[in-house]
């Protein structure tokens, strides 16, 4: 009953647009990927010869890189993913190649690093902007693709994600070629994630707020949706890599907090298993987004989805988790909905 409100009370327009936006991500980041593989070798031969990469970006195209950063490293890459606004106060030392991902092209950081570094040769971006400030200051992998509408970010960080993932395909190294490979079959077959279940929504839609954690790659995906979560709920919420979150602040959860945890396939399984038992001891009611394929966890909300690893585990839990954070936020905000009350799309930020 709270999805069926959330889908047809007053936040419906806003609802809609977001909908509206997933449901085209997998077709829009297939169709990326193929587009750029020509100009994505040119980079990659860069990346390959400097042997160095450092990702900048802001809000969700930093959460996208971050979401690209284990395969850069899988490739054999040293490779780091900061934001541009601190990047720009302590500079990558030089003698790596520069990716600048924003999906407007246009933010305020990405206009002040070029104002600040216009002469690095070895600088690319990554946006779905053909007409944006980046495109047209640095040579660009460009989305074919419509720009986002709706003002929090999902179908932008897919794409994102497939503009990264043709780059590493000519980066190849390591087991890649597999990754990609599965990342490409599952954008083709294009299946809806998995409707979110009213018992997670009501775990999520009257806390004070949200705790999301997994182990990093999976965890990459959880902070984009928490950024998704915060923009559209107007609520509290910290992604929390498993480690970070077993270094103190458990001490946060109580019934008033919710858990939202990620179970990959393997070994780390084991340590998602135990937080969410814990946090059932504790009076909560976690969500769980199962990868492993293990058994269900006694007092949690259990969400099955396909056991994935790597960025396909990532492209496969990334869409669960915004269906679920983008129906509680719906549902906690109710008229005004996907409008926002103190941010912009694109924010002007450090712009000179």
């Amino acid at each position: 009953m709270a999805e069926k409100r959330a889908t047809e009370g007053p936040a419906a327009p806003g609802l809609a647009v977001l909908h509206a936006e997933m449901a085209r991500q997998n077709r829009d980041a297939a169709a990326a990927f193929d587009a750029v593989r020509p100009d994505a070798a040119r980079i990659a031969a860069r990346i390959r010869a400097l042997g160095r990469v450092t990702l900048l970006g802001m809000g969700a195209s930093h959460w996208a890189n971050r979401m690209a950063l284990f395969a850069y490293r899988k490739a054999g890459i040293l490779a780091a993913a900061e934001v541009v606004s601190e990047a720009m106060r302590q500079p990558p030392a030089p003698g790596g190649v520069i990716l600048l991902t924003s999906q407007s092209g246009g933010s305020g950081e990405i206009r002040a690093w070029f104002s600040r570094f216009p002469d690095n040769e070895d600088q690319y971006g990554l946006t779905l902007n053909r007409d944006g400030f980046l495109a047209r200051t640095a040579f660009s992998l460009v989305a074919p693709v419509e720009r986002e509408r709706a003002f929090a970010a999902t179908r932008s960080i897919m794409v994102t994600l497939a503009l990264h993932a043709a780059i590493l395909d000519a980066l190849g190294g390591g087991d890649l070629a597999a990754e990609i490979a599965a990342l490409r079959a599952l954008w083709q077959a294009d299946a809806p994630p998995p409707a979110p279940r009213a018992e997670a929504i009501a775990a999520l839609a009257s806390c004070r707020a949200i705790v999301l954690s997994a182990r990093m790659p999976a965890h990459a995906a959880l902070e984009a949706a928490t950024l998704t979560f915060m923009e559209l709920a107007r609520t509290p919420a910290l992604a929390l890599e498993t480690g970070q979150l077993l270094h103190g602040p458990m001490e946060t959860l109580s019934p008033g907090t919710a858990l939202v945890l990620a179970r990959p396939a393997g070994e780390d399984a084991a340590v998602l298993t135990r937080i969410a038992q814990a946090a059932v001891g504790l009076g909560l009611k976690p969500v769980l987004f199962d990868l492993s394929g293990g058994a269900p966890v006694a007092g949690a909300v259990t969400v099955r989805l396909p056991p994935r690893q790597g960025l396909a585990a990532q492209a496969t839990l990334l869409p669960a988790a915004q269906r679920l954070v983008i129906a509680t936020a719906a549902e906690r905000v109710g008229e005004g909905f996907g409008t926002p009350l103190r941010s912009s799309k694109v924010t002007d930020g450090e712009s000179p």
